[in-house]
């Protein structure tokens, strides 16, 4: 008899500006993105400083979380038990229409019938107080 229990997928506790950033998307339970006070620009991951008009005043707002694939990894093994039973599963890099690109899990979408280019919509998912799994769904 097989009593143990199933594994959980690992938490991370971000700290600083990642905090900053996952403490945006929990409170509006949507994918937030830093925005330069100055020049409007959003970036990803956040930064202390704009990289182009160089300000430190930002804020965290809300972005439409639709995108493009432009980059994608069928993962076939995983170190982290917590994943064992989603094996295999895809990891996207998507080019959001605001410019930015974020990293999450491509879920609904077997290996093969994800392409480059392809739209999708970016959410966030609650993973506990301070963190927010980013969740990449076809359109």
């Amino acid at each position: 008899m097989n009593t143990a229990k199933p594994a959980r997928k690992y938490v991370p506790q971000p700290e600083g500006l990642n905090l900053e950033f996952h403490q945006a998307c929990l409170a509006a339970g949507l994918l937030c993105l830093q925005q330069c006070s100055g020049c409007g620009q959003f970036r990803h991951p956040p930064r202390w400083y704009c990289p182009s008009c160089h300000i430190g005043n930002y804020g965290f707002a809300p972005v439409s979380g639709i995108g493009r694939i432009y980059s994608m990894a069928v993962n076939h093994f995983t170190v982290d038990r917590g994943w064992v039973d989603e094996l295999p599963y895809i990891t996207a890099v998507v080019e959001l229409d605001e410019g930015p690109r974020v990293v999450g899990s491509l879920r609904g979408v077997q290996p093969g019938e994800a392409s480059l280019g392809q739209q999708v919509h970016v959410s966030v998912e609650p993973r506990g107080e301070e963190f927010a799994y980013i969740c990449v769904n076809t359109v």
